[in-house]
């Protein structure tokens, strides 16, 4: 969510690197005198299609693109000359000199020069929170990891040290594979001028781009490492619900809990929404030592509802009966004691094939090497973690949509339905008896389904038509099994 190598949103660099066009380490048109070598694995762009002349605004904004991309580059590779800094013999200093790159452009002098090894840099395309780069150190470089990840967030929506204090409590908590952390600095005093991780680089390639060619034996083992996965995150408990801080001293021991701090609640303008008075609710204004599930959704869907109605000027709109819709909801599963066990415990929400690294070891057999793109991991209520893994045996919610628009926050019912194929029943099969004794429950019943919706509405609020839209069939779908949940009891 370890740190993502690649990931498929791909988002232009202009938006983000303003800074960077404005502030460059005197980045020009020319060559470089920094020796690290770089290469732009984005896509090369093309001409207009269908042959017309780009407009004047499109080719400014192309060219503000570039140097954005030029200037960034060049941050990096004056990290890397502060990280690892070149050699300073005479045959060195002359290697990289601008007299051996001409002797290098003679056929009959290459052989005699052989350009410098330097950090090779790639800037790999997509990064939803963050700027993914390749860092590849030279053969010389014998200290340590060579393959390397640098991470740099994107302009507020993402935080290393919050990264870093989840991959550290991961490695420290359960057996889960994830990235080990090279270097890092949480201040913007540095070559980049933003926070950075850098990680090393975990071998192997997505399970996403090696899915179809799997055997049959090897998906089966996917389908148990995957349910072994949910296992151990469901294994990590914890008495509150948040995001993962680092711990006072900066490290966690065996016997100690991370800081877990509360939800950070933003309205859909970015301004952080009002906290609750003490004691307004029963989870607000107490220690956070223990939370109920019943107090979480009390607590933030309260502080939802007070900000709407301060908007509404106080009248009851229809947010504001939305909010109050839901919290008589979350009332009435409590009462049904669906929120048992009232326990949290780590969750990843974003496990997918493209965030799962493998390595194929023979026909029948593969490895998962580590789990990428922790950034959205949480602490929650334990059937958070427990949506099912459709992918596995051929239903994904994230490819089922309703009038071509995905549903989500809302969860489509049918993960729990009997797949079409043999093979994919057996991946069924394999992964719910490796996931736990208590994960169908909170997996595949209606229940836990529609609570899973609520909780992602409760974290992000009615800041959205689509998040709106899926607390109301929310509520109509609850109101519609309520009455045989209380027949069954």
């Amino acid at each position: 969510m370890a740190f993502d190598q690649t990931e498929n949103t791909e988002i232009p660099l202009i938006d983000s690197l303003q800074p960077a066009i404005d502030s460059s380490h005197g980045t020009s048109g020319g060559v470089s005198d920094s020796p690290t070598r770089s290469v732009n694995a984005s896509p090369t762009r093309s001409s207009n299609s269908n042959g017309s002349v780009r407009t004047s605004s499109t080719a400014a904004y192309e060219r503000a693109e570039r140097e954005a991309e030029d200037a960034f580059n060049q941050r990096i590779e004056n990290l890397c000359q502060d990280l690892w800094p070149s050699p300073t013999s005479i045959k060195h200093r002359f290697l990289a000199s601008q007299a051996a790159l001409r002797l290098r452009t003679n056929k009959f002098f290459r052989s005699f020069v052989p350009a410098p090894q330097v950090p090779l840099i790639e800037h790999l395309k997509g990064g939803g929170f963050n700027h993914i780069t390749s860092i590849t150190l030279p053969s010389s470089y014998d200290e340590g990891h060579r393959n390397l990840i640098l991470r740099v967030p994107r302009e507020g929506e993402s935080r290393p040290d919050q990264q870093v204090a989840t991959l550290d409590y991961v490695r420290q908590r359960t057996a889960i594979p994830v990235a080990s952390i090279e270097s890092t600095d949480f201040t913007c005093n540095n070559a980049v001028g933003k926070p950075y991780a850098i990680q090393h680089r975990i071998p192997g390639r997505d399970l996403d781009s090696v899915w179809d060619v799997l055997s049959r034996s090897q998906r089966c083992v996917v389908a148990k490492e995957v349910g072994c996965l949910i296992r151990a995150l469901l294994s990590v408990e914890s008495p509150v619900a948040g995001t993962i801080e680092a711990a006072t001293n900066g490290s966690y021991t065996s016997a100690e809990l991370p800081n877990i701090v509360p939800f950070i609640l933003t309205d859909a303008r970015g301004d952080l929404v009002e906290e609750l008075e003490p004691d307004a609710t029963s989870g607000a204004g107490t220690a956070r030592s223990s939370e109920t599930t019943v107090e979480f959704f009390e607590y933030y869907l309260s502080r939802w509802r007070k900000s709407a109605l301060a908007e509404s000027l106080g009248e009851n709109n229809c947010d504001v009966e939305l909010y109050d819709d839901m919290l008589k909801v979350v009332h009435e599963m409590n009462a049904l004691c669906l929120f048992k066990p009232e326990l949290n415990c780590l969750c990843h929400l974003d496990l997918h094939p493209r965030n799962i690294m493998v390595e194929i070891n023979s026909e029948d057999s593969v490895r998962v090497t580590g789990i990428l793109d922790w950034d959205e991991a949480v602490v929650a209520p334990k059937f958070v973690n427990c949506q099912p893994p459709g992918w596995l045996w051929g239903y994904d919610k994230d490819t089922h949509t309703e009038n071509s628009l995905l549903p989500w926050p809302y969860e489509l019912e049918g993960a729990n339905n009997t797949p079409s194929t043999l093979e994919q029943q057996e991946l069924k099969s394999i992964f719910d008896d490796h996931a736990g004794p208590e994960y169908p429950r909170l997996a595949y019943s209606e229940s836990s389904r529609l609570m899973r919706g609520l909780y992602r509405v409760a974290t992000l609020g009615l800041t959205a038509n689509w998040h709106s839209a899926a607390a109301e069939r929310i509520v109509k779908e609850w109101n519609i099994l309520r009455p045989n949940l209380t027949h069954d009891l």
